[in-house]
């Protein structure tokens, strides 16, 4: 699912074209929001704007066109991808750990692991025309877009690195994981985040299904640790 370096292009455009700009276009591009972006993914590839992933169609690309100018209409879940997505591309980079081989199948797992943990929990909904394939290309194609940003940032993947730290306080001498040590931290946290209020919860989420999305996190983290032979997260 790489090769989106160039399409964060149109997700920028498509997320303009869905804030209910207009636009003169052939009668077939306006008889509907769909088919204007679905004539604007055309025309973007075919004017060299943007190109598509390798081993996509057309008729497919038009497909993920519309799936993201529904996403960028569902703000609940827009918002959630972008903020989990900036702690990918900070904590979670495609690079194994000698930080100079590029390993983009890792952050790939991740950030599906991440998203469907997300669905699974109810953090987030599918938008209507939307599958959880286009969910995750577009997920990679923000954690690609802000891995680029060479800039002053304040650290997105905090809470990435404070649940690695609970994963590398529970590891054993040969390596294994303490896993129910892990839960019990994770618990712990939400509850106390909870109970501070430092952590509201939106009307549908309960604290168990946080702690479950934590948990869940927490295993892609893992995974990913193994897969760039990393220690603990940059």
């Amino acid at each position: 699912m790489r090769g989106f370096g160039r399409v964060s292009i149109v997700v920028s455009i498509l997320a303009f074209l869905a804030s209910g700009s207009e636009m003169r276009a052939q009668d077939k591009c306006i008889v509907s929001p769909d088919a204007a972006v679905k004539c604007f993914a055309r025309n973007a590839v075919r004017s060299g704007l943007t190109t598509m992933p390798p081993g996509m169609t057309m008729s497919q690309y038009k497909a993920y066109g519309v799936s993201v100018s529904h996403i960028v209409r569902t703000p609940p879940t827009l918002v959630f991808l972008l903020g989990t997505m900036g702690a990918a591309a900070d904590a979670l980079p495609p690079v194994n750990a000698d930080g100079g081989t590029p390993n983009t199948a890792a952050q790939e797992r991740a950030v599906g692991a991440i998203v469907d943990a997300a669905l699974k929990t109810g953090f987030i909904s599918l938008p209507q025309g939307s599958t959880p394939v286009h969910l995750k290309m577009f997920a990679l194609s923000v954690a690609d877009t802000m891995g680029q940003n060479t800039g002053v940032t304040i650290s997105p993947g905090a809470l990435l690195r404070l649940l690695d730290s609970y994963l590398v306080g529970a590891r054993s001498a040969n390596g294994a994981v303490d896993w129910a040590n892990v839960r019990a931290q994770i618990h712990g946290l939400v509850d106390g985040l909870v109970q501070s209020g430092l952590l509201r919860l939106p009307n549908g989420v309960s604290s168990d299904g946080v702690k479950q999305f934590a948990n869940d996190v927490a295993v892609a983290i893992d995974a990913y640790k193994a897969a760039t032979m990393r220690s603990r997260l940059p």
